[in-house]
């Protein structure tokens, strides 16, 4: 078995990662703090702040793959701390990317569709980009770093939802929590993504591994789709009423950063790489549906 070195093991990408990897791969977790995980067989507790750490981290444990998933990743926090955000999304990710190279290792990437300014939408892997936001341009600074320290790597731009392991941390779980509970929410009308099920999303960076491909891909859902047309759509898979869904936009001066934005990413390289197209979002939707009476429980297992 490949040993992986999953970076941010205790998050939401990172539980994820260990569902989708175990079995597949021997794994190795780092998170900011240690602590016993379900997940992962060894956990080694370390701040991505810490960036010579990091670096050793890599050289000493020798993994063949690292999925570095760790990030200061919302809008409002990077903006609240620009710092951390540079040290944990640039010089952190440098570090992990320099270390990878010198170990003969291969390198994967998340990156984010937070790169782009929204004003049009559907941005493929070319297009210049345009951050709105300090989140977005930590994370266009941390793929340049990548792109620099090492040749073995795999960057993929994506957004995604799924089950967490707090249950409140995915805009799936947002509206299924919330219309289970009878709970009236506001669906954005205008802030679009090509949001893609995270299992699914293991599963395409799976296959971009065994195809051997390099470079930066959007991996993303076929499809775009407004924040409140996914809420209707997770009413309409779980039985819940969709009518406690306000189209309406966020209240001002709520966000740090304007959410009227369409981001959504195109995914024609990827469909190429994969033969065929994407999976949609109402299809993501409705697998996480399917998978969430075993893998919710499994994930939220601390």
């Amino acid at each position: 078995m490949e040993t992986w070195l999953i970076t941010g093991s205790a998050g939401f990408f990172g539980t994820n990662a260990a569902q989708f990897l175990n079995g597949r791969v021997s794994l190795i977790g780092q998170a900011r703090k240690l602590k016993s995980s379900n997940h992962y067989p060894q956990v080694v507790g370390l701040d991505l702040i810490d960036t010579a750490g990091a670096g050793a981290l890599i050289r000493s444990v020798k993994p063949d793959i690292v999925l570095h998933g760790a990030a200061v990743s919302g809008h409002e926090t990077a903006a609240n701390d620009p710092a951390q955000a540079f040290a944990v999304n640039v010089l952190a990710t440098k570090a992990i990317a320099e270390a990878t190279c010198d170990i003969g290792a291969r390198m994967v990437h998340i990156s984010t569709d937070a790169l782009f300014s929204g004003t049009r939408g559907n941005y493929s892997e070319g297009d210049p980009v345009d951050p709105f936001s300090v989140y977005g341009e930590t994370k266009f600074a941390g793929e340049e770093a990548v792109r620099g320290a090492i040749e073995e790597h795999l960057i993929v731009r994506t957004n995604f939802f799924g089950w967490s392991e707090t249950g409140s941390k995915s805009v799936l779980e947002f509206f299924v929590n919330s219309l289970r509970a009878g709970t009236r929410v506001r669906g954005y009308p205008d802030f679009i993504v090509t949001s893609m099920y995270v299992q699914t999303l293991m599963q395409t960076i799976w296959n971009l591994g065994e195809l051997g491909v390099k470079g930066t891909v959007n991996v993303a859902s076929s499809d775009a789709l407004s924040k409140y047309d996914f809420g209707v759509a997770v009413a309409r898979q779980f039985g819940l009423d969709s009518e406690l869904i306000a189209m309406q936009g966020p209240v001002e001066g709520e966000h740090a950063t304007s959410r009227t934005r369409d981001l959504s990413l195109n995914t024609d390289l990827v469909a190429s790489l994969m033969g065929g197209p994407m999976q949609t979002q109402s299809d993501g939707i409705r697998q996480a549906s399917n998978d969430e009476s075993v893998l919710a429980n499994s994930i939220r297992e601390r």
